[in-house]
């Protein structure tokens, strides 16, 4: 039984060959290998990493801390040798600036109302709080549903149909113009016009045709007058019957009703 080996790794691929081993004689200068790490988006950022990292209070920042750890990362850039931008040096120069001034003694201020604040820390506090609410705008937007990154939109190619073109007959024409037609009669409109018949002129009318003797409710309608002269009848009698005019009188279910004049 073979004993099992250990495949080599290729050391290096060269125009598509692999090599095992690498070749004799090559020297690789000690700075030819970089290792970079996460760039920060400018002095800002790396200033809001070193308050988030030791959960510092951005309304009082502890400037020695804070510029030490800055100058830290600043020497520790320059030994990786990467190119640092002239923002990350003056913002150097400006912690310590305020590092300086915070631990000189203050002169006396003849003038109350004196524009330069009191705290040093002030102006970079502001652009601290700015720039944290750009970062949380930022993300708050990185978060949303983007189109060709989160969201995919559904296509669908559908060929149009084919025109194609009513096969009519003249009797199919003529069929359809009768449908049309009966659909037409078969509505009717109807017209509200104004009673000739009022209902004050009725009240007046029943007023002297009872007496305190009673009097039948069928005696009072007039058959000319038709439905509406009936309507106005009714409507007449209860409104005299609101007022207490008038009085009904019924002996039993579905006997005639009579009507005479209130006491």
């Amino acid at each position: 039984m073979a004993q099992p080996h250990q495949l080599l790794l290729p050391f290096a691929i060269v125009q598509g060959q692999p090599l095992i081993e690498p070749p004799k004689g090559l020297y690789i200068p000690p700075n030819a290998l970089k290792v970079l790490l996460t760039d920060f988006e400018g002095p800002l950022d790396l200033l809001s990493f070193l308050i988030r990292k030791n959960k510092f209070d951005i309304r009082d920042i502890p400037v020695f801390d804070i510029a030490c750890q800055y100058q830290h990362y600043i020497d520790l850039m320059q030994q990786l040798d990467i190119e640092l931008a002239g923002e990350y040096l003056f913002m150097a120069a400006w912690l310590t600036e305020i590092k300086s001034r915070m631990l000189l003694p203050k002169p006396p201020q003849n003038d109350e109302n004196s524009d330069e604040p009191d705290d040093p820390r002030t102006e970079l506090m502001q652009k601290l709080i700015e720039y944290e609410a750009y970062q949380k705008g930022a993300q708050w937007l990185d978060g949303l549903k983007i189109v060709g990154r989160d969201l995919w939109p559904i296509r669908l190619e559908v060929e149009p149909p084919a025109s194609l073109a009513p096969v009519l007959s003249l009797d199919d024409l003529f069929t359809a113009m009768e449908q049309v037609y009966q659909r037409a009669r078969s509505r009717s409109a109807h017209q509200v016009v104004e009673e000739a018949i009022e209902i004050s002129d009725k009240i007046d009318w029943i007023l002297q045709q009872i007496t305190d003797q009673p009097v039948s409710l069928i005696g009072l309608l007039v058959l000319k007058e038709g439905k509406p002269g009936l309507v106005v009848t009714f409507i007449a009698l209860l409104e005299l019957l609101r007022q207490q005019m008038i009085e009904l009188e019924q002996n039993q279910a579905y006997d005639e009703i009579l009507i005479r004049r209130a006491a």
